[in-house]
């Protein structure tokens, strides 16, 4: 279940509802609202979820829905911020382990955490094949390019701080674009996508961590 209860989250959320949550009860309606809305997404596509499906299932009233959110778009707004959340804590674990691991290694796991990550997260997936743009606050953005290309020095203090923040980059729209073609494929085809792209990545990450 999503939570609106920590500082960041709550920060996050600040930006994409009409009015925060005060309260506690507040707050359950919200994380409410949410779930079920990330669940139509993931069900039924973005498209053929509505405001009204969603007011229906979480047991609000279509007032009380658009009491948080201005529309459709607000709510994957609120959904992207918690999902990206959820990467950079995967990132905190991930960054901690990579002077000791392998380009290899590295691209594995990295790879792997996203995809579970975005399995969490199952409407990330279905929106990524929707008619939105999924963006997400640039200090976020940029939050978790530095915690990568600080990952990167560690492995390789040759890097500059500029070459580390421009490979950072290249990695994260690299694995986003995995991301949007292993939501096109089909079911069989996604293992052919994961390995592909992690010889990619292993590629990359080795000329650019052994200099």
């Amino acid at each position: 279940m999503l939570s609106v209860s920590s500082n960041p989250k709550k920060a996050a959320l600040a930006k994409a509802v009409r009015r925060p949550p005060q309260q506690e009860r507040s707050e359950r309606t919200l994380v409410t609202i949410l779930d079920v809305a990330g669940n139509l997404f993931a069900e039924v596509g973005y498209e053929a979820t509505t405001m009204t499906a969603i007011a229906a299932r979480s047991n609000t009233s279509i007032g009380g829905l658009y009491h948080y959110f201005h529309d459709k778009n607000s709510i994957v707004l609120a959904l992207v911020q918690q999902y990206g959340l959820a990467v950079e804590a995967e990132w905190k674990l991930l960054t901690a382990q990579a002077p000791g691991l392998t380009p290899r290694k590295f691209a594995d796991i990295f790879i792997e955490t996203m995809l579970r990550v975005v399995r969490q997260h199952p409407f990330y997936l279905a929106l990524q094949t929707a008619p939105v743009r999924l963006r997400r606050d640039p200090a976020s953005h940029r939050a978790l390019r530095l915690a990568i290309a600080s990952a990167f020095r560690a492995k390789n203090p040759a890097l500059t701080e500029r070459r580390a923040f421009m490979s950072a980059n290249v990695v994260v729209q690299t694995v986003s674009g995995m991301t949007r073609l292993f939501a096109e494929s089909a079911p069989q085809d996604q293992p052919t996508v994961v390995a592909d792209y992690k010889v990619i990545l292993t590629a990359y990450l080795t000329a650019i961590l052994r200099g």
